[in-house]
């Protein structure tokens, strides 16, 4: 494209080019046959580009209330509600981590410092069949029809040979 159409082009297409000037830009047209085709290909773009323009009478403003209502949109989309946080899976992952580190670091505390005998000899059973520390029974308990005077019987075995 020679700098003669390259500079006049929009004059040229929107119809306020000087007379002279679009004379002698006419006359290069005729007679330059790779200006004459560029020229053809960019008033055929202008004529598509001008029928994508929508009409001068047709009211293109939004309603009032429309930027107003779309900013509201934009803010609440933009809010992340506390529950969501809780349901992305990369926090779940941290929460079962955690949670599997803190039953570790429990267990690891119960096995060492748990100093609990868990033998059956202090159990009431064990008690009761003779099998406590203190050896058997040197009085076994009196029974009766009373449940409470049983219970109480028992009870007071259980502490008089457990100690």
């Amino acid at each position: 494209m020679h700098i003669l159409l390259r500079e006049n082009l929009e004059g040229y297409l929107s119809g306020k080019l000087d007379p002279a000037v679009r004379q002698e830009l006419e006359t290069h047209l005729a007679a330059c046959r790779g200006c004459r085709e560029e020229w053809e290909i960019l008033r055929s773009s202008a004529v598509d580009l001008r029928a994508l323009r929508s009409p001068q009478d047709m009211d293109l403003d939004p309603a009032p209330g429309f930027y107003a209502r779309v900013m509201e949109r934009i803010d609440a989309e933009r809010e992340v509600p506390f529950w969501a946080l809780l349901l992305e899976p990369a926090f779940g992952r941290r929460v079962a981590f955690a949670f599997l580190m803190m039953l570790a670091l429990l267990g690891a505390y119960v096995a060492a410092f748990d100093q609990t005998d868990y033998s059956s000899r202090h159990l009431p059973e064990a008690i009761l069949a003779g099998q406590a520390p203190g050896g058997p029974l040197s009085r076994a308990p009196h029974f009766n029809s009373n449940l409470a005077h049983n219970r109480g019987a028992v009870l007071a075995s259980l502490v008089t040979e457990g100690d």
